[in-house]
């Protein structure tokens, strides 16, 4: 598989070429969490019925449910939220998306924000747009009023037209790590087409993925970026992150961001091991440096990174040999394996991921301000298929690993 830059006609760099490297987890939650979740025991199974945006059946009743839970979906289409996001306050969830007939499940005009902790997110789109209520990410998880955030897992998940950002991890104003959220994992997901001058206060805002102060332990590996203005993704003040076998394509000012300040006052370096991705600029790319010092000091490990730019500025603290807190992923730049797995469904994609992964492929696509220049909304028919749920934890993970992999 050849790379090419695309703002020039020649090759760069042979992907077949590059060091073989196995994509390996920080947390014993990632490799754990590889397929599906450990399922608590006792747990309720609740069964999502409907495509309301509330009510008996719906998802917000499931999420809602303050006991151990798996959801399951006998419903596949699209929940319009009508601009009220879904927020997860009660630990030990999964969100089983894989279980949904096609087309599966897409939440529109609303986003989906774990506040809480051991939650797996698996195989939904989340695609707020324009026509969202305020400026939410579309999925996230963020440290709030419910307590600690922890243990979270985003899966196979398609994350665009966020105003906020897609995809994000955050917590309180320059906090200090105990007082934010830790452990959270984004794996294969597509994070795109962030809305540039759309619904946020601030004005342009087409963002990816913002890690925010203070926040550690937390894994980015197999995704892809595309179309987001900044933030693919930014590591504030405080953080720890591994950045580890994704590819970016098409970012506007800045690809990585990286920095030691808070919000409103400086914090430790931002601390990251960033291996085996691949960046490609694209129609809209100004910013031409791989990783970014949004402000100076942060310390970045880079290792068998593939792009025609310069790998940082000298604002980074480039590290001869990983942090001590982190055990260095061995991943592969691997381009094809990310466009082929990243997303919720991507055996049997969405005309929206489907034409973003093309973009990518043809080295064409934009930074939009609105879903409506991309043909707005999905409108999708509702489908129905009743499930039998085994007994038993084994059971049960085997049966979702087996229809994950049926839409991966």
């Amino acid at each position: 598989m050849l790379l090419y830059d695309h703002s020039k006609p020649r090759v760069k760099y042979c992907l077949t070429n590059m060091a073989t490297i196995i994509l390996f987890f920080l947390s014993s939650l990632s490799a754990a969490l590889t397929k599906s979740p450990e399922l608590v025991k006792p747990i309720e199974v609740l069964r999502v019925t409907n495509l309301d945006a509330d009510g008996p059946g719906s998802l917000r009743r499931a999420i809602d449910a303050p006991t151990p839970r798996l959801v399951v979906f006998e419903v596949g289409g699209v929940i319009d939220l009508r601009g009220a996001s879904l927020v997860v306050r009660h630990p030990q969830l999964t969100i089983a998306g894989q279980t949904a007939p096609d087309p599966g499940i897409t939440l529109i005009r609303g986003g989906l924000v774990v506040e809480t902790h051991d939650v797996v997110v698996q195989h939904i789109a989340v695609r707020p747009g324009d026509g969202a209520r305020g400026a939410p990410d579309a999925l996230g998880a963020h440290r709030g009023s419910a307590g600690p955030v922890y243990n979270v897992l985003f899966d196979h998940c398609s994350a665009t037209w966020g105003i906020d950002e897609n995809l994000s991890v955050g917590g309180p104003a320059d906090a200090e790590p105990d007082a934010t959220a830790h452990g959270v994992t984004l794996r294969r997901c597509l994070i795109a087409e962030g809305l540039s001058h759309a619904n946020h206060p601030k004005g342009e805002h087409s963002k990816g993925t913002l890690i925010h102060d203070g926040i550690r332990d937390v894994t980015i590996t197999g995704c892809l970026f595309a179309h987001n203005r900044e933030r693919n993704p930014r590591l504030k003040g405080g953080t720890r992150t591994i950045v580890a076998g994704n590819v970016m394509y098409n970012w506007g000012s800045a690809c990585i961001g990286v920095g030691a300040g808070g919000n409103k006052r400086m914090l430790e370096p931002a601390e990251a091991v960033v291996v085996g991705n691949v960046a490609i600029a694209g129609p809209d790319t100004r910013g031409k440096v791989f990783v970014k010092s949004v402000d100076p000091g942060a310390r970045v490990f880079l290792k068998g990174n593939v792009t025609s730019l310069p790998l940082a500025d000298a604002g980074v603290v480039q590290l001869t040999a990983p942090p001590p807190w982190s055990r260095v992923p061995d991943a592969r730049a691997d381009l094809d394996g990310v466009l082929r797995d990243a997303g919720a469904r991507p055996a049997r994609r969405d005309p929206i991921d489907a034409r973003i992964v093309q973009s990518v492929i043809r080295g064409d696509g934009r930074i939009i301000d609105s879903q409506e220049e991309v043909g707005g909304y999905p409108v999708r028919p509702a489908t129905t298929r009743a499930l039998t749920v085994p007994d038993g934890a084994d059971a049960r993970r085997q049966w979702l690993d087996k229809l994950a992999a049926e839409v991966e």
